[in-house]
């Protein structure tokens, strides 16, 4: 095996006095670097325990704070990052807030910045009441996306009653109902130093950086313990097929089934290495050059938009596959057969096993090329601060033992789905 790790310096992570958790991921021979300053705080944490009270919000407050987070009291931190020559962004997910750049090498003053504008908290509310009709235009967005409705439609029959199928931007409702004050309180909340990673990769002075985040405003913030989030009950998903009838050219389906519960879901280097194995077994048994993907394809009842995900997150973690189909029900029962003897289905094509690893080491090591990627992919907390070098390690590790282990000790739960029919009349 390829010891990759010998051609880059190492790597270094600390815990500061306040919490505040950095990783230095050097990589001199590059021209860039890219920061990520990551909140453990997203979209789903609407419910949370903090100063002996348990407090509920709106949908959408963590995306609309992350908006907010740029307007600070005299200037806007998006262009100040800018005309110190960063390339500056944001994304909310389901469990956490990132906020990003790249730029050329060892750009500490935007550094600086992302260190000071993310723990400067500014809510006045003509500017809140702006930033709302803002936010319920991207609401809109997604609303006409038919993709993003189909698979918002999936996760609510995944996770019924769940914010995991409402869109993390918030609704025209919900929008409204957001104040300064409770922006302040989930700032107060979640936006602490010990609930809170900052990753750096690319060319750098490591030293420099380090001295940097100390003296920076997150650095010199006082130490203080974040809200407990308020874990959801899961209600047992919908197994009766959702029809639907959407603005669209061709008829589309879409399945999902849980993985684990999130009492079982293991979390660290643990929880890294059963991403990784189970995705490499959907890989192999749904990718494109195994026989039953052939044979679909073949028979025309899957196009080329045919996909299969496996996303996990905090307290979460599910299987989704989606395609356009002349034959919807059909597809359903064939991929929910492959799923009920996924571990069976695996096992039969394991001696293709090492083709499937050996293209994502190949695309793992694509990843050190990509400074940007390296950086938002960071997941801080959820894999203990794993990095592209630590799951470039466990792809070396993992075998077919292992992953078949993985998949007959966690059998899937009940299947998901939704149909979605053309209603051309819409469009």
């Amino acid at each position: 095996m390829m010891q990759i790790n010998k051609h880059f310096p190492a790597e270094r992570h600390t815990v500061l006095a306040n919490g505040l958790r950095v990783h230095l991921v050097p990589r001199p021979d590059f021209h860039q670097m890219a920061a990520n300053l990551t909140v453990d705080f997203g979209g789903r944490d609407d419910t949370f325990q903090w100063q002996q009270q348990t407090i509920h919000q709106p949908l959408g407050v963590a995306h609309f704070l992350e908006h907010r987070m740029f307007g600070q009291p005299d200037y806007d931190a998006f262009q100040k990052l800018s005309e110190l020559g960063a390339d500056a962004n944001a994304f909310t997910s389901q469990s956490r807030t990132s906020y990003y750049f790249t730029s050329l090498a060892n750009n500490l003053a935007a550094l600086n910045e992302l260190l000071h504008f993310t723990q400067t908290a500014y809510f006045p509310e003509d500017a809140v009441k702006r930033e709302a009709q803002i936010i319920a235009q991207e609401a809109d967005m997604y609303q006409d996306n038919v993709d993003a409705r189909l698979y918002r439609m999936l996760l609510g029959q995944l996770y019924p009653g769940d914010l995991l199928s409402e869109e993390i931007v918030g609704t025209h409702a919900s929008l409204s109902q957001i104040t300064g004050d409770m922006l302040q309180t989930a700032f107060e909340a979640f936006y602490q130093p010990a609930n809170m990673d900052i990753f750096i990769t690319g060319a750098f002075d490591v030293e420099a950086a380090l001295a940097t985040i100390e003296q920076s405003t997150a650095g010199q913030r006082g130490a203080h313990s974040a809200a407990k989030v308020v874990t959801p009950k899961l209600a047992e998903p919908l197994t009766t097929p959702k029809i639907v009838t959407l603005p669209t050219n061709r008829t589309k389906v879409a399945l999902g089934r849980r993985w684990r519960t999130p009492e079982t879901l293991p979390t660290g280097r643990a929880g890294l290495k059963e991403m990784i194995g189970v995705s490499l077994a959907l890989d192999l048994v749904f990718g494109e050059l195994s026989p039953q993907y052939m044979e679909w394809y073949d028979t025309g009842i899957i196009g080329d938009d045919f996909s299969v995900e496996f996303e996990w997150e905090r307290g979460f973690a599910f299987i989704t596959v989606a395609t356009d189909t002349p034959e919807p029900e059909t597809v359903i029962t064939e991929i929910k057969a492959v799923l009920d003897r996924f571990a069976d289905a695996f096992a039969q094509l394991q001696d293709e096993f090492d083709l499937v690893k050996k293209d994502a080491m190949g695309r793992a090591v694509n990843r050190f090329n990509f400074m940007e990627e390296d950086a938002v992919s960071f997941e801080g907390k959820l894999f203990d601060a794993s990095t592209v070098m630590d799951e470039y390690s466990i792809l070396e590790e993992i075998d077919v033992a292992f992953v078949q282990s993985v998949l007959v000790q966690n059998p899937l739960l009940e299947i998901s789905s939704i149909i979605v029919h053309p209603n051309l009349g819409l469009i």
